[in-house]
């Protein structure tokens, strides 16, 4: 018996790896805003050397995720959701420049420019993924 299913075959290529890849910066960018918070109340280096850790695995699978849509549009020729791509960007250009940040030592790693940019992170991944739904595929 055949299903008529609407996005069959259509599904982008990359997608899955793209999605799996996707749920690392989320996770890691969102517990880079509260290890920084934990620092900034604790004073414990501890929760600085995590947001750096978190900032470096967020950076790494943020880039993969991205190019892994770049390469589904390439070879699928399906178009991303613009709006989400270009957010997606300026999520990854936020956390470089808090990766940055996060190198000075101790107390001006994190207060208050680390925690402001970690803040706006978030922020700005909230705003994408609003911006993305448009593009979602749902089985």
């Amino acid at each position: 018996m055949a299903y008529d299913h609407p996005i069959y075959g259509r599904e982008p290529a990359f997608y899955p790896v793209h999605a799996a890849l996707l749920a690392f910066p989320v996770a890691c960018f969102s517990l880079t805003l509260v290890s920084d918070i934990a620092y900034w109340r604790t004073l414990n280096l501890l929760w600085l050397h995590f947001s750096e850790w978190l900032l470096l695995a967020g950076l790494v699978f943020g880039v993969a995720a991205w190019v892994a849509r770049m390469l589904d549009r390439v070879v699928r020729r399906i178009s991303p959701s613009w709006p989400a791509a270009i957010g997606g960007v300026v999520v990854l250009l936020l956390a470089t420049l808090n990766s940055f940040i996060h190198t000075a030592d101790g107390w001006t790693a994190v207060v208050p420019y680390g925690l402001a940019v970690s803040f706006l992170t978030v922020i700005a991944m909230i705003i994408t993924a609003w911006l993305g739904r448009k593009g979602a595929y749902h089985a």
